[in-house]
C-alpha cells in the first residue's frame, strides 16, 4: 500500500498537468470539488459457487462539495436504488442501504488527500439485497493527477455496530487519456469481508467525456472486470460495470 501511496504522489513539476487544465482528469478525480450525479450499475450475472444465480444493482449517487468550518470538504451518498438478486427458486427485487461519508480534503503537492466518517443506514427492502444492519467505519481518498491521466487509491473500513460483519475495501483507480475526450479506465473494488469472504476483480474499460458550453461535463464509461481472487459463495466472479457522471461547477457565494 505505501508503495501504491508513493508512486500515486510523484509527478515532476515540469510535466505535471493541474486538473483544471484536463476535464477528463477532473471528471474522473473523486476528489473534484464540483457538485455531481452519478448514475452507477454494477451487472454480476455470474457468482462463485452459485449456479444460474446472479445480481445487478444500479446505484443513484450525490456528490456534494463544501467547506463546513471553513475546511474543505466531499460529502458523498449513495443508494442502490434498483437491486436484483435471483437464483434457481426466483428473484428478488427492492432497494439496497444507503451509504454516506463526508471527507475533509487536504492538498499534498499535487496530490490531495480526503479522510472521513462513513456510515450505512439499514435501508435495504430485503436480506439479501443488503446487510439490515447499521454500519460505521470511515473512507479515505489519495488522488494525483499526471500529464497522461490521473492515479487514485480508495479505501474504506466499516464494520456493524454488533461486530458481527467487518468489511474492508480497495479501490485502485487508473486513468489514461486519449484523444478526443475518450480514456481508458481500470477501476475494480477488491472487498474483503473479514473471515468470510473475499472478491478482488481487475477491470479494462473505455469511457468518454464530453464538455458542455455551461462548463458542466458528462462521463460515460463500460468497464468489465474479472475477478482474479475468488473466495467465498456469491461473490462475482465476473461483473459489468457502467454509469454516468453529470458534474456542475458549483459557485460559492
Amino acid at each position: 500500500m505505501a508503495a501504491l501511496l508513493a508512486s500515486f504522489l510523484v509527478e515532476l513539476p515540469a510535466t505535471a498537468q493541474t486538473e483544471a487544465d484536463n476535464p477528463l482528469n477532473t471528471s474522473n478525480n473523486p476528489l473534484t470539488p464540483k457538485m455531481a450525479f452519478q448514475l452507477h450499475n454494477y451487472a454480476q450475472p455470474v457468482l462463485t459457487g452459485r449456479p444460474s444465480s446472479g445480481a445487478d444493482q444500479a446505484y443513484l449517487r450525490f456528490v456534494l462539495p463544501h467547506d463546513a468550518l471553513g475546511v474543505d470538504q466531499i460529502m458523498r451518498v449513495s443508494m442502490p436504488v434498483v437491486a436484483s438478486s435471483w437464483d434457481p427458486h426466483g428473484a428478488v427485487n427492492g432497494v439496497g442501504d444507503l451509504t454516506a461519508f463526508d471527507m475533509a480534503v487536504f492538498h499534498l503537492g499535487f496530490a490531495k488527500v480526503g479522510i472521513g466518517p462513513l456510515v450505512v443506514v439499514p435501508t435495504a427492502s430485503a436480506p439479501a439485497l443488503g446487510a439490515s444492519k447499521w454500519q460505521a467505519g470511515a473512507q479515505t481518498v489519495v488522488s494525483a493527477p499526471h500529464s497522461w491521466g490521473l492515479t487514485t487509491l480508495l479505501a474504506s473500513y466499516q464494520q456493524t455496530f454488533d461486530g458481527t460483519l467487518q468489511t474492508l475495501t480497495v479501490q485502485p483507480l487508473l486513468f489514461y487519456n486519449l484523444g478526443d475526450g475518450f480514456y481508458l479506465r481500470s477501476t475494480g473494488i477488491s472487498s474483503f469481508d473479514l473471515g468470510k469472504n473475499a472478491v478482488v476483480p481487475i477491470g479494462l474499460g473505455l469511457g468518454r467525456v464530453f464538455e458542455l458550453p455551461s462548463r458542466a461535463t458528462i462521463n460515460l464509461f463500460v468497464e468489465p472486470q474479472y475477478s482474479v481472487v475468488q473466495s467465498g459463495i456469491g461473490v462475482p466472479a465476473f461483473q459489468i460495470f457502467a454509469g454516468v457522471v453529470v458534474q456542475l461547477p458549483l459557485t460559492r457565494h
